[in-house]
């Protein structure tokens, strides 16, 4: 009779590219695939292989061997190859909420369509694991987890610390979200190896298992022992069934299984779990030394960081909800054109990728991943909006008015400063003249006018009006040869006021006539000072500032210093040189400060510093990285020559905003060293509020004791803020993904640009483009409050932050839609706008929200078109129970705390 069961499942933990580019990863899953095939035809005890819980191991395969397709998935139907959920693995922080939704989504509809997904919520080498992933994968029917990091297991002859929530005595636990959902969770205690390569020579077994016995049983909860088969890019083992005889024939009181999940989940849960720890929340390694986080990915490489933000907000926040909108006014809805996009932008975010931790080859192929992605989301924004405008009824302008549509697809009311060029007459080439002619032709007949912007009620609004020399363009028609044309262009910036959360406003450029609009009182001043009714930002010598909140009375002072130390880690974890004191530019006077743009609606002051760095690390780095000496241990420090690095800031202020806009352009010409900008709030807090997936999640400002790193950066999405209970200081940023809230004064400090010149991990990986050098943008903003961001609500703005507005001009003429429309209106007090979509297997309209508190709430939804009901729906577009219509003809239906909420819109 045997004791114990050890479970053995084949797998090889698959990167599509990391320390060699995804090509040549490829030819090695080929051969991986090749092999697999052999063994399943051959060897009747091969019963399974677990392709790493992504789908996209098999697009991959079959993009290259079609032919294998059939056969590929028969073995799937069978239940032989085990595929998904996921269509990639995907670094949970470091995209947003939405991509890790529509990660599961894709990956889930793919494997359904060729047989069944893994029910397995699978994050075997994530950097850390979100706080809401229980809850995710319990919308898509999975009920268990399955990880490598982010817990502490500490063996069942340990005491857990009273009161931690990241630690747990055995490899088995409970894992709950922020909402109270929870899943079975099973450690990776001995990684995701501790199967692997195993002998078939007697004498070789006996000492691997009775070592990989002791430490698996070190720290299991039941006699059913988890032994992974494989590791990263691990080739099959093609004996393994003679592996597992020669187990059998050692240790008869054991049962050797070629198992699955499946089979081991079953059997973990016929034994009974009620002795098990429960883990809450975020899982980053609280409670270890902080060296081996990997959090410092979170700086590697910010192009990569910049393009993913403004890829993902393009496509979630930009193209899906003019799409939708489109499709109710009668346009096809580009359900394979966004799949397509999101696709592409989802080979950007298995974690070597998107934490830019692989060698240089691999992120340059990214970005033009990045750049395909975006290209078809702003393909597909521009028919949408350009669709919508022409359906748009803008006959109450007068005839020669140029009307155009400014849409907000933030999901949130929106007002602020719009920019955009309007044509005001178009002259289109035609035969007889070559375009130089007609261009002097057309100039030479222009009569500069006067012009004014007015809204659709026909009243003046404030604008700026700039004339732009005559501009070249052209019209693609989709039934005729595209159409190229001269057009008289202005400039027009104006202040769009409440703007519905998914609609539009329309306005018009017609000659001017009377009065112009009421100028506000912003104010910018040469001595450095700008205003607003809302704050004021005075600018010191040095190029920090100073921001009064005049809400309550609040003075910030010496915000925006920029901080540089060395760097002699890698890709994966920043180390500051022992020693070494941080460079700042306070007291060090900028080149100049400029007011660069000073009108009604927005001012600007330009800062200029050239800052002496030194040039980089000494040649000891060079030694210790090719001898492989571990990060933390490294010796090494800056030289002493430097170099001129000019930083550009832009302080922006714009009407009724109580905000400031940051830019810094950074011409990075050193090496070796990170560049972070300070915000010394002195606001008195234990904890701060980052913006996590799906969750606005607190954590301390204090490490745990076991904490010995000296750093305690942590990724943030799209904000990091803190509050003393009576205000606030919030900064959102566009791709800027490490912050650390210091333990003094507190300051938030916000990670720009970290240079380092390897990758590190296993191997000597240079990787020159690391360094970043060249010139960077990067953009944050500085929003002040009462309260915290959650009941100020200034976690609306930061949202809205990167959503570009869309504007698109058009007629006048008659149109099924109003002038000013609104497609979709929803309320709901400390909810978030996620996404506005069609389904991915019907037509039916998905509005996502999540419940940023913990407290509960509600949801009404008043769709502007015809509805033949609502529901509830999982976040894998399955239909729940119907949402019943309350007196005003929304449906309306309540939101749990820190509840992700999904409904499903019946088109009438």
């Amino acid at each position: 009779m045997t004791t114990k069961t050890a479970h053995i499942i084949a797998h090889s933990h698959w990167d599509r590219e990391w320390y060699i580019p995804f090509e040549k990863h490829r030819l090695k899953l080929i051969q991986l695939m090749e092999d697999l095939i052999e063994a399943f035809d051959k060897d009747p005890e091969f019963t399974s292989f677990h392709l790493d819980g992504q789908y996209i191991v098999l697009e991959d395969y079959l993009e290259v061997m079609p032919h294998r397709r059939e056969r590929i998935y028969e073995l799937v139907k069978q239940g032989r190859l085990i595929v998904g959920p996921w269509y990639i693995l995907q670094d949970e922080f470091l995209i947003s909420s939405e991509a890790n939704a529509r990660n599961l989504l894709i990956g889930i509809n793919a494997s359904n369509k060729i047989g069944d997904y893994a029910k397995v919520g699978y994050f075997p080498d994530s950097f850390g694991n979100i706080g809401q992933a229980p809850q995710i994968v319990k919308q898509a029917g999975i009920e268990v987890a399955v990880y490598g990091r982010g817990v502490k297991p500490v063996g069942f002859n340990n005491q857990i610390h009273e009161g931690n929530a990241h630690t747990s005595k055995y490899s088995e636990m409970y894992w709950t979200s922020p909402d109270g959902s929870k899943v079975l969770a099973i450690l990776f205690a001995n990684w995701y190896n501790n199967g692997m390569e195993i002998p078939v020579d007697p004498e070789q077994a006996k000492q691997y298992w009775k070592e990989k016995l002791a430490a698996a049983e070190q720290f299991a909860s039941t006699k059913d022992l988890l032994f992974m088969n494989g590791c990263d890019h691990q080739p099959l083992q093609k004996d393994l069934s003679q592996a597992l005889e020669t187990a059998r024939e050692l240790l008869p009181d054991i049962e050797f299984k070629h198992s699955s999940f499946p089979e081991y989940i079953e059997a973990l849960k016929a034994n009974g779990l009620d002795q098990l720890d429960e883990v809450k929340g975020e899982l980053r390694s609280q409670w270890t030394d902080g060296w081996m986080t990997l959090v410092n990915t979170a700086s590697a490489r910010v192009y990569i960081k910049q393009a993913n933000v403004a890829t993902q907000t393009l496509l979630e926040k930009v193209a899906e909800p003019l799409a939708v909108m489109a499709k109710v006014a009668g346009a096809a809805y580009p359900r394979h054109e966004l799949l397509f996009a999101w696709k592409t932008l989802l080979q950007n975010h298995p974690h070597d990728s998107i934490c830019g931790c692989s060698v240089d080859e691999v992120h340059r192929e990214m970005m033009t991943r990045f750049e395909k992605s975006q290209h078809t989301a702003e393909g597909l924004a521009e028919q949408s909006s350009q669709f919508v405008a022409d359906a748009a009824d803008t006959s109450v302008f007068s005839e020669g008015a140029k009307p155009f549509l400014v849409f907000n697809t933030s999901g949130h009311v929106r007002s602020g400063a719009v920019k955009t060029v309007v044509d005001v007459e178009r002259f289109y080439f035609k035969p007889g003249k070559e375009p130089h002619q007609w261009y002097e032709q057309f100039a030479a007949a222009y009569k500069p006018e006067e012009y004014a912007v007015v809204d659709s009620q026909g009243r003046v609004v404030e604008a700026i009006i700039t004339p732009l020399p005559i501009g070249f363009g052209y019209d693609l028609p989709d039934d005729k040869f595209r159409q190229p044309y001269w057009a008289y262009q202005v400039e027009v910036e104006l202040f769009a006021q409440d703007v519905p959360s998914i609609g539009y406003q329309a306005y018009a450029i017609v000659r001017k006539d009377g009065a112009a609009a009421q100028a506000s009182a912003l104010i910018g001043f040469d001595n450095g000072v700008m205003e607003n009714e809302l704050v004021k930002v005075e600018i010191a010598e040095d190029g920090s500032f100073t921001l009064t909140d005049k809400g309550n009375g609040r003075r910030y002072e010496g915000m925006g210093i920029y901080e540089d130390t060395g760097d002699i880690g890698n890709e994966y974890m920043y180390k500051q040189p022992d020693g070494e004191e941080p460079l700042t530019t306070k007291g060090l006077k900028a080149s100049s400060i400029e007011l660069v743009e000073n009108t009604p609606l927005r001012a600007v002051f330009r800062i200029e510093h050239s800052w002496q760095l030194p040039l980089g690390a000494d040649a000891l780095l060079e030694e210790e990285m090719r001898s492989m000496t571990p990060f933390r241990y490294r010796k090494a420090q800056r030289v002493k020559e430097t170099a001129a690095v000019r930083i550009v800031t832009e302080l922006a202020l714009e009407k009724a905003a109580r905000s400031v806009g940051i830019t810094s352009t950074i011409d990075n010409t050193v090496e070796d060293h990170r560049v972070r900008m300070l915000f010394p709030t002195g606001l008195q807090a234990d904890k701060v509020t980052v913006d996590s997936i799906y969750e606005l999640a607190q954590r301390s400002i204090q490490p745990e004791a076991e904490w010995l790193n000296p750093s305690n950066a942590q990724h943030q999405n799209a904000f990091v803020s803190i509050s003393d209970g009576k205000a606030g200081v919030t900064v959102a940023n566009i791709g800027l993904n490490e912050y650390e809230a210091l333990q003094t004064g507190g300051t938030l400090a916000v990670t720009l640009l970290r240079g380092v010149r390897e990758l590190g991990d296993w191997g000597v990986f240079p990787t020159p483009e690391a360094q970043c050098k060249g010139e960077h943008t990067l953009r944050m903003k500085l929003i002040v409050h009462d309260g915290d961001v959650t009941e100020s609500c200034a976690y609306v703005e930061a949202y809205q932050f990167p959503v570009p507005w869309t504007v698109r001009q058009t007629g006048v003429h008659a149109g099924s839609l109003p002038a000013d429309y609104e497609l979709i209106r929803w309320e709901g007090d400390k909810l978030a706008f996620s996404a506005l979509k069609v389904g991915e297997e019907n037509n039916d309209v998905y509005l996502r929200v999540f419940n940023v508190s913990h407290g509960d709430s509600s949801l009404s939804v008043a769709p502007a078109f015809a509805a033949n009901g609502a529901y509830e729906s999982t976040i894998i577009e399955v239909e729940g129970e119907a949402i019943a219509q309350v007196g005003s003809g929304a449906y309306a239906l309540p939101v749990g705390p820190a509840k992700i909420e999904t409904v499903g819109i019946k088109l009438g």
